[in-house]
């Protein structure tokens, strides 16, 4: 765990004030269920839907219901403010969820959002801070950005932060759905999720760079998933929903 989320946690635990600095607090109402927001930057897209009272991809995010068991583990690589994650705990009705952010401004804003929607009891904080690859090593950055805070890359050689293998840091964890969404870094992602995912065989909704798209389809057909869905936001890269091949039938007959 970082120095910055132990610190956070422990004013949690006992207690003591945690602020918020310049945040604007929105409340809405979204599919009959109350949610509030927590936003800091203007210039963000996913902190601007949430401005105007709704999830940022909040279509697609409607569509992992049928996919998702109420009740289940929801684990949120490159989590940034908590957007999938509270959809998770508060529409999908996760029993767990796990967000991993390496980005302080990010997480920070995350665990507002967590906070002020009393879902401590849900989510579980602590793996907040480092980021995931296929080893673990030390040395990151994030990329400084004034806008679209979920666009920051983690930079090799330029800082104190530390990556780490999704096995690693998941073991113990069943997770029924992963998230990840890592800025090119998501086939590296992957590798070091290997015994978690082939133990369990989780739905992926996976963010894949266009250049990434060969080595991720490779990966795919090796792992026996299928993609179920897609969905192109931005011209660099697409989102894929994908189902092991041992579960669409499953969901064929749904």
């Amino acid at each position: 765990m970082s120095p910055d989320v132990e610190r956070i946690l422990t004013k949690i635990k006992f207690g003591k004030p945690f602020r918020a600095h310049d945040v604007t607090i929105i409340h809405t109402l979204v599919d009959e269920t109350r949610v509030s927001f927590c936003v800091d930057m203007e210039n963000d897209p996913i902190q601007r839907n949430h401005r105007r009272g709704q999830f940022y991809e909040q279509k697609e995010l409607k569509d992992l219901k049928r996919l998702f068991p109420e009740g289940g583990t929801f684990v949120d690589i490159g989590a940034n403010v908590g957007n999938h994650s509270l959809y998770a705990a508060l529409i999908l009705k996760a029993g767990k969820v796990i967000p991993v952010e390496p980005n302080l401004l990010a997480f920070r804003l995350l665990i507002h959002n967590v906070l002020i929607n009393r879902l401590e009891h849900v989510f579980d904080l602590s793996k907040l801070g480092v980021g995931l690859s296929e080893k673990a090593e030390q040395g990151y950055a994030m990329q400084k950005r004034e806008r679209n805070l979920g666009g920051a890359k983690m930079l090799p050689g330029e800082g104190d932060l530390m990556v780490v293998p999704g096995d690693a840091l998941l073991a113990g964890v069943t997770p029924d759905l992963i998230k990840i969404d890592v800025e090119g870094m998501e086939m590296m992602a992957l590798a070091g999720l290997e015994d978690t995912i082939s133990s369990h065989n989780p739905v992926l909704l996976v963010e894949v760079d266009n250049e990434n798209e060969d080595a991720f389809f490779a990966w795919a057909e090796a792992h026996d998933y299928v993609i179920d869905k897609t969905v192109q936001r931005y011209r660099l890269n697409k989102n894929h929903l994908l189902i092991h091949k041992s579960q669409a039938g499953d969901v064929a007959a749904e």
